[in-house]
């Protein structure tokens, strides 16, 4: 592991220390925890911004495809293979 300087408010720093006592953990290991918990947050955020990028990349695809085709009616093309195949 490696060694850290922080600075921290004595407010905050009381704070860290009450919560450390209290589950009876260092404030070392509160503030590893927190750090772990920080980093896969902004994690699943990216993951979650490029899910969205997809969809609306996937929408935007679909809705070209729509404009070109025009009346084309999906639907219908699906029950009429499906139909041939009974």
């Amino acid at each position: 592991m490696v060694r850290i300087n922080v600075v921290f408010s004595e407010d905050i720093l009381e704070q860290i220390d009450g919560i450390a006592k209290k589950e009876r953990k260092s404030r070392s290991m509160l503030l590893r925890e927190a750090a772990e918990k920080v980093i896969e947050e902004r994690r699943r955020e990216i993951e979650e911004l490029r899910r969205r990028a997809r969809r609306k990349t996937a929408f935007e695809t679909v809705d070209r495809l729509k404009k070109k085709s025009g009346a084309w009616d999906g639907v219908a093309v699906v029950r009429k293979w499906r139909d041939t195949l009974k």
